[in-house]
């Protein structure tokens, strides 16, 4: 990118078709959380919102860096070579197929990329991993990952891996974070490194350091509870600048 300039971050956004959820709202439209945006522009970026654009190649070409946020849905298990074994699952396909698209072709020309709960998900099912669809359904844990409101309260901890970049931004080797997903990583992607743990074993990082910048966390890192999490941001800026 052009060094005279601040990088520029395309954020995916959220489609939302319920209008019987969102009274308010009859037709289609788009979302996204401010603090994502906000965290962007605090850390030195301009934040661009995308939309479900097919012409990735025109959309890669205006951004340097890439966010892929939470979701209240599922990626569908076909995407990762299974079917839905739990009445919990609830996909929204076309987010995913366009999240993978993008996703896909950023990484194929090295632009950064960042992603936070799906989006950590989404990058473990890019490079071959897999899902638990519902965590209680897989094995029994002390741990409550889907935490009751407030919802960006740290609830439990994890453990950075050293070695690592995550540990690299964090002052401690143990962080508290929040916890608001009901799925986790099954089988690590070929490629993937696992960063961070839970207690219980669940992974709540993944990375790569085979690109720029390619991080991904299990929690929602667009509160800022952390040291760790405010760098994440800085981090994604200068990789991408």
């Amino acid at each position: 990118m052009n060094n005279l300039r601040q990088p520029v971050i395309g954020i995916i956004l959220d489609l939302n078709t319920d209008s019987s959820k969102y009274s308010y709202a009859s037709f289609p439209w788009y979302a996204l959380r401010a603090c994502y945006s906000q965290n962007v522009e605090k850390a030195g970026g301009i934040p661009v919102m995308l939309p479900y654009n097919q012409n990735i190649d025109a959309t890669l070409a205006l951004i340097d860096g890439l966010i892929i946020p939470g979701c209240d849905e599922d990626i569908h298990p076909r995407f990762y070579g299974c079917e839905i074994l739990s009445d919990k699952v609830k996909t929204k396909d076309v987010r995913a197929e366009y999240e993978l698209a993008i996703t896909q072709k950023a990484l194929s020309e090295n632009i950064p990329v960042f992603g936070i709960c799906n989006g950590l998900q989404l990058i473990n099912i890019l490079f071959g991993g897999t899902l638990i669809e519902h965590i209680p359904a897989h094995f029994s844990s002390e741990l409550n990952h889907e935490q009751p409101p407030p919802k960006n309260i740290p609830t439990h901890p994890i453990n950075i891996e050293e070695g690592t970049i995550l540990r690299s931004l964090s002052p401690n080797s143990m962080v508290m974070v929040n916890s608001t997903h009901h799925q986790a990583i099954e089988n690590l992607g070929k490629g993937l490194v696992a960063s961070a743990y839970a207690p219980d074993g669940i992974i709540e990082a993944v990375e790569s350091k085979d690109y720029k910048f390619l991080v991904g966390v299990q929690w929602h890192s667009e509160y800022l509870n952390s040291e760790l999490d405010k760098n994440l941001f800085k981090r994604l800026i200068e990789a991408s600048s």
